[in-house]
């Protein structure tokens, strides 16, 4: 892509910033997004950088744009899966340590119902056979899920990632191009 790829892009107000909008669409885009045939699944390991997918699997980093694009991505620190030592960085900001993450209790899940509660609720309803007034729930089966176990899951989904197929990168490239440069 070109260096003045972004340069005619509208400026908005983000966090206090200016900065480019990046969230522009186009027909043909869209019309690939909604077109399930047109990506492949791709699992990203740990350590592996959106520039390091699109060289791997588009023969370029500078197609990294269109790995974060194809997967909705505009945050790479919370979208993208984070490598070990990030997420063990991660729990213990957030948590206080990796092990206080593996106590701490976030919800309660049992797969019979399809749904989760709090820890909040699951005490409430300890000894009823109700949540609320209009589900009857039987008291067994519920499952703690730790803060640790959530999110090491939330981080193993985010490496489930698509990639759109390479045959479209070009006609994908030039909408994207017409569209960011008028």
């Amino acid at each position: 892509m070109s260096r003045g790829l972004f340069k005619n892009l509208p400026i908005i107000k983000y966090n206090n910033r200016l900065a480019r909008n990046l969230m522009v669409s186009s027909r043909i885009v869209r019309d690939v997004f909604n077109n399930p045939i047109a990506f492949a699944k791709y699992t990203v390991e740990d350590g592996e950088t959106p520039e390091e997918v699109a060289d791997n699997f588009y023969g370029s980093v500078f197609y990294s744009w269109l790995v974060l694009l194809s997967n909705k991505i505009v945050d790479v620190h919370n979208e993208w899966p984070k490598t070990y030592k990030q997420f063990t960085d991660y729990l213990i900001q957030k948590y206080g340590s990796v092990p206080a993450s593996k106590e701490q209790i976030l919800h309660y899940t049992n797969p019979k119902y399809g749904f989760t509660i709090n820890a909040a609720t699951q005490s409430r309803y300890a000894n009823s056979d109700f949540v609320d007034a209009t589900i009857k729930v039987d008291r067994t089966g519920w499952t703690p899920v730790t803060a640790f176990e959530y999110e090491e899951e939330r981080n193993d989904n985010l490496r489930n990632i698509q990639l759109i197929d390479p045959s479209l990168v070009d006609q994908v490239q030039e909408e994207v191009e017409r569209l960011f440069n008028g």
